[in-house]
């Protein structure tokens, strides 16, 4: 079987960089928004996300984009959440996960600051805010396997983002050809058995 980091590294337009903005590596910065206390994205990983997209929103090939959570630097990366952004919504030909994706700070592309969005529903699990649902047992396990503790929020250790643009034709680890949604579940289900220990996608999401 092909190595997954090897497969996942080569894949071209890539960017890894740190998930958090952090103070001495490991301790996440925050930021109060509506009376909310949300966990800060780096910079270096907002434009990853920015220039994955903006670069490739124009072409008719690129399906949307892959993202992977993990820890450890490349070569021993660790997985721990794999996702998608796709280029076209339900109805409209521009997702509104990605639409103006400068601004888009609470969807933006899966990884906003809004609820039933991976950092505000990771930053509601940590800090219990007022919402409209109450924290769900997914991010809960995030927080559990991402922080020390939650009040004051220092990492594990460091957390690193993977993004890549995803082009109709592009294969995955099986050596085929295969669409964004199909490479994912793809990438879920091997990495379940590569990254048994750390894989935090449930049921397939």
């Amino acid at each position: 079987m092909i190595d997954f980091n090897e497969w996942l590294m080569q894949l071209s337009n890539h960017y890894f960089v740190p998930l958090f903005s952090t103070n001495d590596g490991l301790l996440v910065n925050v930021k109060t928004k509506n009376d909310r206390t949300l966990l800060m994205r780096s910079a270096d990983m907002e434009n990853a996300v920015i220039s994955t997209i903006e670069n490739n929103i124009s072409n008719d090939a690129w399906e949307g984009l892959i993202y992977v959570m993990g820890k450890g630097l490349a070569a021993s990366f660790q997985l721990m959440y794999i996702g998608k952004a796709e280029k076209k919504g339900v109805t409209n030909p521009i997702s509104e996960n990605i639409k103006n994706i400068r601004k888009n700070q609470h969807k933006f592309a899966r990884w906003g600051d809004g609820i039933a969005y991976h950092i505000g529903d990771l930053s509601h699990a940590m800090y219990r805010f007022e919402a409209y649902k109450k924290p769900s047992k997914k991010y809960m396990t995030w927080a559990k396997a991402l922080f020390e503790t939650n009040d004051l929020p220092m990492l594990k250790e460091p957390i690193f983002f993977f993004i890549a643009p995803w082009f109709t034709g592009d294969k995955g680890l099986s050596g085929l050809s295969c669409s964004l949604p199909a490479v994912e579940k793809e990438m879920i289900a091997i990495a379940s058995v590569q990254f048994a220990d750390t894989l935090l996608n449930v049921d397939g999401i």
